[in-house]
């Protein structure tokens, strides 16, 4: 695991993390990419100036201070021609938990050997908010879900990987919600706005306790304020008429999100008012109920994790409980939130 602090304008903090990325060109940073898609990430790089002004200052930082090329990064991180992460991310309400404290819970979906590359941000870009993210080594700019000062604790998962065209991609739309709003509606109003690079949930709750659902597509942003206090999203839409936009998902997947949803849906019901970390650890490392899940060897015994690393915070707290790898395999830590910059 990695960890950094940065305070400054957005220039000085992508040059204190290119500062520190000169050693991985060595190990292949940035990826190669073809002229033809360093070409077609000027339209995304637009999309992230008109929606997220401020934030290509970080990579020309980071690029002036690793000595690389500025548009290699942004087809790094600002366009769908390598990531493509699909994650669980659940949420639950204050009224159902035993400490009164609502929790945020993601389980980060990749190959388990990269758990090492697990990256905590702690960042405070000038007259922005400072926040607590998760990121990969690499991809310094964007963020996987996080909290910031304000409480505003968020994460997603992605639904579906067709490219519907230039716009402001996941893990970029949540670094800058993580920089620039304080509620939920706020994020909410933010995330209707943005053109969608391809199909994505969010689940997102603030201080005032406030938890909202989101499917979001170019063609259409689908949000839900649960009145139970607990939803879900995971490797699919789940509303019928947000799938529409989603034709070609494989049934494996739908099969998977329907599996993890059932247990967490009939989880919550059996458990509300009195849910605390611990039980909800203990439904994470548990691999019988899908919520991770496993590569099979031919002999049918079981392999490699899907889940590279996972975390639970919550908007009242200023700890993140963190499994730097497969929850089945390792225990969940305390970790503090510091958001002062001495």
């Amino acid at each position: 695991m990695y960890k950094y602090r940065f305070k400054g304008s957005y220039y000085d903090i992508g040059l204190n993390n290119g500062k520190h990325l000169i050693t991985q060109k060595e190990h292949g940073f940035p990826p190669k990419f073809s002229q033809e898609n360093l070409d077609k990430s000027k339209a995304y790089e637009k999309e992230v100036k008109d929606y997220c002004p401020g934030i290509l200052d970080e990579f020309k930082g980071m690029a002036e201070g690793c000595d690389v090329d500025y548009q290699a990064l942004i087809a790094n991180e600002c366009t769908p021609y390598r990531l493509k992460p699909q994650c669980l991310v659940f949420g639950i309400t204050g009224e159902y938990t035993k400490s009164g404290n609502s929790l945020l819970v993601r389980n980060h979906e990749w190959e388990e050997d990269e758990a090492k590359y697990l990256t905590i941000c702690t960042i405070h870009p000038k007259g922005k908010l400072a926040s607590y993210g998760f990121t990969f080594l690499w991809p310094l700019v964007s963020r996987y879900g996080g909290t910031n000062e304000a409480g505003l604790t968020l994460s997603g998962a992605s639904t579906n990987f067709t490219n519907a065209g230039p716009g402001v991609i996941i893990n970029i739309a949540m670094r800058w919600i993580l920089d620039s709003f304080k509620t939920t509606e706020e994020e909410v109003e933010f995330i209707k706005e943005i053109p969608k690079v391809w199909g994505t949930n969010y689940i997102i709750i603030d201080k005032n306790d406030t938890l909202a659902k989101i499917e979001a597509h170019r063609e259409k942003t689908l949000v839900v304020y649960p009145e139970n206090g607990y939803d879900m999203v995971s490797l699919v839409f789940e509303d019928p008429e947000m799938r529409k936009f989603t034709p070609n998902e494989s049934q494996e997947m739908i099969d998977l999100f329907e599996t993890r949803k059932n247990f967490l849906d009939s989880w919550f019901l059996e458990s509300k008012s009195k849910i605390t970390k611990n039980m909800i650890i203990d439904v994470l490392q548990n691999c019988d109920n899908k919520l991770h899940n496993h590569n099979y060897n031919k002999d049918g015994t079981k392999g490699k994790s899907w889940t590279c690393w996972s975390w639970i915070a919550s908007p009242k707290l200023d700890d993140v409980l963190i499994s730097t790898g497969a929850p089945c395999k390792n225990d969940y830590k305390p970790y503090k939130i510091d958001y002062s910059f001495s």
